[in-house]
């Protein structure tokens, strides 16, 4: 069975579904690791010593910047850090622009000034995963409409 069909036999196909936890778990799976760019440009230097490895950052999407139309920058609190290498930040700006929960930590922090990289941040996406009850639920489910009866012909 594909997923979509999988899905839409649940009727699970609208985004926002709950499911009980019976049912599927959620699991953090690391979707990026990578220096932060751009920092000696905007306030790393002014923040740097605040800062420890585990703190929570935000990614803010930048659509219309003119040198990057995948722009995410990095936040720590109201501090801008910088922004996720341009290389290889078009998945991230998708997910965010569909509003997919993304988590952000500092990985990484340098507080020496003579480091180059200075900071690097890990990105979490949240992995639905079924548990055998709704798989074994999929197999059994009928609708009423989908039954046979001199009614509905």
């Amino acid at each position: 069975m594909k997923r979509n069909e999988f899905l839409n036999k649940l009727g699970l196909s609208a985004a926002g579904i709950i499911i009980p936890k019976q049912f599927a778990s959620a699991k953090p799976i690391k979707i990026y690791d990578n220096y932060v760019r751009g920092i000696y440009h905007y306030d790393f230097s002014k923040v740097r010593t605040q800062m420890k490895e585990g703190d929570e950052l935000s990614l803010i999407r930048e659509p219309e910047n003119v040198y990057d139309s995948f722009a995410t920058a990095v936040f720590w609190q109201q501090h801008k850090m910088g922004y996720l290498a341009a290389y290889e930040n078009i998945v991230i700006a998708n997910m965010l622009d569909k509003n997919v929960e993304l988590k952000a930590f500092i990985s990484q922090v340098q507080n020496k000034a003579s480091s180059p990289e200075g900071m690097a941040i890990e990105v979490f996406a949240e992995l639905v995963v079924a548990k055998q009850p709704l798989l074994d639920l999929a197999e059994k489910q009928q609708r009423a409409d989908d039954k046979d009866d001199v009614y509905r012909s």
